[in-house]
Order: structure tokens, then C-alpha cells, then sequence
């Protein structure tokens, strides 16, 4: 039977102003959605509206509705992803669907007394890009929404987000009550080390806190009992170490740790306590809150993250003074533990039996943070951020950790777990099919070759070069040694540094990119004023030129450390021509200063520039006869293209590096670079990314860069795909004025069995 079009006409103003009354009534919450509900469905004339509320568990609640059931409220429930409303929730943007009833995604729910509508259209509920909820109407005949009608829905959507967002946490558990009882609750943190793991949770408990602080002891037999608590700690750190097998750049981070033990200053302080009277104890519990205070009030987020080592360290010390051994916990964990902890130091991961932790919570934690860097050396997936979780988890419960999207599931239900199984065994079977293309040569369809890079920036990485997926490392960030001390590394310790990574890349070429601090990377022996804007002001190869012994002694060090091999030098950040140039000449007076001195040169010295700035794009022709090739990073690049902060969650998916400014931009660098014979690689992001790789290699763009994890995916895009054939398809799809190309390329890489 042909569908008829049923004609409406629905006053936008007159829909708003009813609702704003209901939202100014001094009313509950369940009142104000029920209500809403009744006036959407009387002005956009539905047979149905209803407002599904996300609870923990990603459970989607049927939390009010006009036209169904009433006794269906809170006891009907999908999960994302489930029936049309999930999908909905999955995609997060307004969709409409025609005869639902035969949709192939279709649930049908009994109890809410569905009748056989024709129609589908919802909205999601949005906090920025946070999921909070969906909004659905429903008519028996068919019809097609207009745009006005679908906006309509989305305002009503955003004025139900701002009715959820006036509740606190606390109060919307008491207000949204029916939780499915089996799913304690979904905990969403940050990505620090992504992987998945299906575990049991152990909370890692500090000692407790030390209340009688004053001593009836003779102080001598205090300072004994804390110059021996001083060396056992010592003592036991090393061994701690030595066990671990951690590689010589990570153990760098435990000199740094460990030079709290023997700090002076430190020391002495606890020792003025004793002389005062205090217990060994009370001294170290007493200076370690005075140290806490004052570190917690610096703004400097490096430093500030210098707590919890510093934390880890009075703890220990506490340990040692009450003749505990701060490995016996191993003897309750199970074969797969999940730590939940505040916070950890890095010594504190490594007294935990490493084969038997399958992943970490942290309630704080950044990438930085010294443990999170000893837990990637590791493989042990981390989510930090996770607000009050070592409150929410008892010892023993089941945890599903995803921190790939940086979810904790608290004893998830069957459904979940079963879901966790089958991704962590998909990760596994596509782990091998990568391990099949080790050592194949890496080529498109057509004959393309493409070198696959890495980069890196710590020992960890370096691994990855003998796998057979890396031609070298395009990208060496030479500034994590720098944020792992507290002091400046003088040359020598840069060159053994340097020198390492080229003895573990056996050969294969090194680009070493000159400090890129500054922005959310900022060293604690360098002055930082605080900017409004770091990521576009002191930073990079503004604070080395400005310094410009930082740069000279690692120009030196890099030297140095080639011993008469090949030099490749990549300058960050480079704004303007003049920069490049300022940099290069700082080289060139190290690569004299170095042969007066009778140092061995580099037999060849390559030097380049990354193209960060989209100013230097309108420099390219000045630039280009200068340098020995160019390498574009896309993060930075994106975000000053499209004017977007990558820190803020709200408008960072707003742009897409595949629509057709950023296309348009990568496609005249790369011709540009051609035409002067420059070699023009990518080692940002876009890199990385299969689909985004696939628009690269048509491009133009021979060499990519990346982290070691995505070569196994980007290899296996590369040999499926035919280069001409992408290339004609971009030149008929450029000149679309779409928001973004992505869903078009997705589809075509689909039609054309690009492995994506």
C-alpha cells in the first residue's frame, strides 16, 4: 500500500513556551519528563513520545512516555545498541525510521503495550559528547520528518539534559532509582594505556595514618630507628628493580624516585621532627603532610603529579619502620587482578606481581605520571580519573575494564562480560592475522610502496623495530627523558640516551625531533609563566631558541651520540622561515664546534622541519630548497586549522581531518613537496588511523608515522587497497561542501574490500 504523507503544521514557539513553564514549576524531576513528554506528543500530534534515561550498566531506561503503558516506566529497558532506540544512543545524532515494525534492529517489549507504528524518529540526549539519554516519537501512519520537526526534538532534547544536569550525581541515584540490581555501576575515566581485561579487584590500601606522633623514646634511638628504616627502604628498592627487568629508560624514572631517599633536605626535616620530639614515625607522617600541602597548591601539573611518588615513598617508609614487607600482599591476589588505588607510585605497581595484574584504576592519573609510564612498559592497560571508585569497589568484585574508551564496569552482567569475551578474543585473532604480514613487503594493489615508521619516545618503544611492520623511527620525541628527572640532563647523560635508541634501532634510521615542551608538557627546572593559551604560546622551538643552550647541548649530544652514523634532526613547531633557519644555524655552529674539538662528524646530516603552523604553509616555496624533507604533524595542524582546543571534549569532534579543508591542505603540501623533491611524511594522529591512512597514501604520501599499535591495521589497509582507485574517487568527492568526507570513504573503502 503507497504511504500518504499526513500534513502538519507544528509552532515551534508555542511548543518551547509551554515547555519553559513546565521546566520553571516547582516540581520533581519524574514530573517535569512526564509532562514534557505529554506536550511534545500533543504538539508534534504523535501517537507516542517517550524519554529513555541511560543508567549505569549502559542499561536504557524507559523512564517516561506518552502513549505507552504506564506500568512499563522503569521496568522496560534496552541496552545500547539494542532495538532502535539503542541505535540511536550508539550513533548519538537523530534518526528517523520507516515501518519500524520490520526494521531488522526492531525490539518489540510486550509489557509497553506497542501498538504497530509505521514510524521512528529520536534524538540523543547530550551532555557535550556524554550519552545522558534519548527521546523518541512514534506515529501509526507513515511519515517523513521535516528538518524544523527534528530540530524541534533536539531542542526539547537539550532543555531535557539541562532538567538532568540540575540534579547532582547523589541525588539523581536517589531520583532515577530503578537500576537494573545486578549492574552496580558503569564508571567512565580516561584512556592512560588502552587495552581491555576481565578481572578481580584488589584495592591498594596505604598505610593508615600514624596518630600518636610524639615520642616517649630517647630521640637517639628515633634517628637510629630511621637512618636503618632509610636504608631497608633503600635497600629493598633495588631489588625491587632488579627484579622488575624494567628497561634502562624507565629504570631512569626510579633514580628519580629514589632520590627522594636520599634527599637532604627530606632527611633533615625529619630529623628537626625527632629533635622536637616526635616519633620516627610521627617525624616522617608530619613532613610528609607538610610536603603534600605545599605540593598540592603548585600549578604546575608536572610537579604537582610528583605527589604520589612522594607519597608512595612516606608510605614505604612507614612500612620499613614497622617491619612490614610491602610485598605481602601478593599472597591475596588472583591470577587476573584488577588494582583500584587513589594513587600509586611506580615502586608501588612493582611490588604486586606484574604477571598477575591484568589492569589498573586510578582515581587521578595522567599520562605522565610515573606509574602509568611503568604500567605501559608493562602492557598492563590503565583508566585513570575514575572519581570515588575505591569507595564503590570492594575486594573481589568482577570488574570488565575497556580502556580503550575508558570504561570500569562493577560487576557487570552476563551480557556485558560475554561482550568483554568476544572483543578481547576479536583483539586476539586480529593480533595473529597482523603477525601474518610481518615481513611482507608493504605495497598497495597498484604497487605503491609505503614506509611504515613508528613513533616513540621511550625504550618501550624501540621494541617494535624488530617486528618486521617498522622500516624505523620517523618521529623520536626526545622530551619524555626530560619530564621522567627533575633536573636537566647535562650532555652526557643526553648522548647515552640518544645512543641508546640507535643501538635498539639496529641500523635503521632515527629522526630525532629537538624538545617539544611547553603547552601540557612542561619540565620543572624550565620557568613557566602560566598562558591563557599554551598550546599557542611559549612552547617548543620558542622556549629552545629563547634557551638556547637547552638546544645547543642537545644538538651536541645527538652528534655525539651518531659516532659517524647518519643525523636526522626534525625542528617542532617551526613558524615562520626565519625560525627554521635560527635553528639550523645553531646545528651548524655545534657541527663545527665539534670538529674543532676533533669529535667524529655524522658521515650524512639530514634536516628537517615539522609543519605544525598552517602559516608556513604560505612559506612552503622559501622553505623547501632549505630543508632535507618535511614531516606534518596533523594534531597541531588540525587544531590550528579549524580553530580547535584538543583538550576540550566538547567541540574536539566537532571538525573532522577528513573533510575537505584538511583533504585539500595535506593534497597541495604534498604536491608542493613533490615539485621541490622534498620527501613529505605524516606523523600525526591521521596517520595511524586506517581510513585516514588510506586518504594519505592516495594523496601522495610515501611515508607514514605512527604509534607501534597501529601498524598491524594500516599494513593490512595498505595492502588491500588499489591507490588509483582511491585517488579518482577523492578527485569527484572533494568539491562536495560536506561537513565531512568520512561516512563517503567509509563506504567506498566497504565497496572496494578495503581492509579498514
Amino acid at each position: 500500500m503507497e504511504k500518504e504523507q499526513i500534513t502538519k503544521v507544528i509552532s515551534s514557539r508555542r511548543l518551547l513556551k509551554k515547555l519553559r513553564e513546565v521546566m520553571s514549576a516547582d516540581i520533581s524531576v519524574q514530573e517535569k519528563l512526564n509532562r514534557i513528554v505529554d506536550v511534545v506528543a500533543f504538539e508534534m500530534q504523535t501517537e507516542v513520545c517517550s524519554f529513555y534515561l541511560l543508567q549505569p550498566g549502559d542499561i536504557l531506561e524507559l523512564f517516561a512516555s506518552f502513549g505507552l503503558k504506564q506500568s512499563a516506566l522503569h521496568e522496560t529497558s534496552l541496552r545500547l545498541g539494542e532495538g532502535l532506540i539503542g541505535e540511536i544512543a550508539v550513533q548519538k545524532k537523530a534518526l528517523s525510521f520507516d515501518d519500524v515494525w520490520h526494521h531488522p534492529s526492531f525490539v518489540f517489549k510486550p509489557e509497553t503495550g506497542e501498538k504497530i507504528f509505521r514510524t521512528l524518529m529520536g534524538v540523543p540526549v547530550l551532555q557535550g559528547t556524554h550519552l545522558l539519554g534519548v527521546l523518541a516519537v512514534q506515529t501509526e501512519q507513515p511519515y517523513v520528518y521535516t528538518e524544523e520537526e527534528i530540530e524541534t526534538l533536539e531542542t526539547v532534547a537539550m532543555l531535557i539534559g539541562q532538567i538532568l544536569l540540575s540534579v547532582d550525581f547523589k541525588s539523581r541515584q536517589n531520583t532515577f532509582v530503578k537500576v537494573n540490581k545486578d549492574v552496580r555501576s558503569r564508571i567512565e575515566g580516561v584512556r592512560l594505556m588502552s587495552g581491555m581485561a576481565i578481572g578481580t579487584a584488589f584495592v591498594h590500601a596505604r598505610t593508615g595514618r600514624i596518630e600518636n606522633l610524639i615520642s616517649s623514646n630517647n630521640e637517639v634511638v628515633e634517628q637510629n630507628k630511621l637512618t636503618a628504616a632509610l636504608t631497608d627502604m633503600d635497600k629493598a628498592l633495588s631489588e625491587t628493580l632488579a627484579d622488575a627487568n624494567i628497561s634502562d629508560e624507565n629504570a631512569e624514572i626510579f633514580e628519580t624516585y629514589r632520590m627522594f631517599t636520599k634527599d637532604k633536605g627530606w632527611i633533615r626535616k625529619m630529623t628537626d621532627y625527632i629533635h622536637a620530639g616526635f616519633t620516627a614515625e610521627g617525624a616522617v607522617q608530619k613532613v610528609a603532610d607538610d610536603m603534600t600541602e605545599r605540593m598540592s597548591m603548585i600549578t604546575d601539573p608536572y610537579l604537582k603529579e610528583r605527589i604520589h611518588d612522594f607519597q608512595d615513598l612516606a608510605d614505604r617508609l612507614l612500612h620499613h619502620l614497622a617491619g612490614k614487607d610491602t610485598r605481602a600482599k601478593n599472597k591475596d591476589l588472583s591470577e587476573n587482578t584488577i588494582l583500584v588505588a587513589h594513587s600509586m607510585g611506580p615502586a608501588e605497581l612493582l611490588d604486586y606481581k606484574k604477571e598477575k595484574i591484568k589492569g589498573i584504576i586510578l582515581e587521578e592519573g595522567s599520562p605522565t605520571m610515573h606509574v602509568v609510564i611503568i604500567a605501559k612498559a608493562l602492557n598492563i592497560p590503565v583508566v585513570g580519573g575514575v572519581k570515588g571508585v575505591v569507595d564503590a569497589v570492594l575486594n573481589g568484585d568482577k570488574i570488565a575494564l575497556d580502556a580503550d574508551n575508558g570504561y570500569v564496569y562493577i560487576n557487570p552482567v552476563e551480557d556485558i562480560l560475554k561482550d568483554f569475551k568476544k572483543r578481547i578474543e576479536s583483539r586476539e585473532r586480529i593480533r595473529r592475522k597482523y603477525e601474518k604480514l610481518k615481513n611482507v613487503p608493504c605495497q598497495t594493489k597498484d604497487g605503491v610502496s609505503v614506509s611504515l615508521n613508528i613513533n616513540a619516545g621511550l625504550a618501550l618503544d624501540m621494541l617494535s623495530l624488530g617486528d618486521g611492520f617498522s622500516d624505523g623511527i620517523g618521529l623520536y620525541r626526545t622530551e619524555l627523558p626530560f619530564m621522567s628527572t627533575t633536573q636537566l640532563p647535562d650532555t652526557q647523560k643526553q648522548t647515552e640516551i640518544y645512543s641508546r635508541a640507535l643501538l635498539n634501532a639496529a641500523g635503521k634510521p632515527v629522526v630525532f625531533r629537538t624538545l617539544d615542551i611547553g603547552s601540557d608538557k612542561v619540565l620543572p627546572y624550565v620557568q613557566h609563566k602560566s598562558e591563557e593559551n599554551p598550546a599557542m604560546g611559549w612552547r617548543s622551538i620558542r622556549i629552545t631558541l629563547d634557551r638556547r643552550t637547552l638546544l645547543r647541548q642537545q644538538l651536541r649530544a645527538f652528534i655525539r651520540a651518531v659516532n659517524g652514523g647518519d643525523l636526522y634532526v626534525m625542528f617542532p613547531m617551526i613558524t615562520d622561515v626565519d625560525e627554521f633557519v635560527e635553528a639550523k644555524k645553531t646545528l651548524d655552529i655545534e657541527l663545527a664546534r665539534e670538529k674543532e674539538k676533533g669529535h667524529i662528524l655524522p658521515k650524512k646530516v639530514q634536516v628537517g622541519t615539522m609543519l605544525e603552523v598552517p602559516s608556513l604553509i604560505f612559506q612552503l616555496e622559501e622553505l623547501l630548497p632549505l630543508v632535507d624533507f618535511l614531516s606534518i604533524g596533523t594534531n597541531d595542524l588540525s587544531q590550528f586549522l579549524f580553530a580547535t582546543d584538543r583538550s576540550d571534549p566538547t567541540i574536539w569532534e566537532r571538525y573532522d581531518v577528513l573533510s575537505a579543508p584538511m583533504i585539500r591542505t595535506l593534497k597541495w603540501i604534498v604536491e608542493l613537496c613533490d615539485t621541490y623533491n622534498v620527501p613529505c611524511s605524516v606523523c600525526g594522529e591521521m596517520a595511524g588511523k586506517p581510513l585516514e591512512a588510506m586518504v594519505l597514501v592516495a594523496l601522495g604520501f610515501k611515508k607514514l608515522s605512527m604509534n607501534a599499535a597501529s601498524l598491524g591495521p594500516v599494513k593490512a589497509m595498505i595492502l588491500s587497497m588499489d591507490t588509483s582507485l582511491v585517488k579518482d574517487y577523492l578527485e569527484t568527492i572533494l568539491p562536495v561542501p560536506a561537513h565531512s568526507l568520512r561516512e563517503k570513504l567509509r563506504l567506498f573503502a566497504i565497496d572496494h574490500d578495503i581492509v579498514i
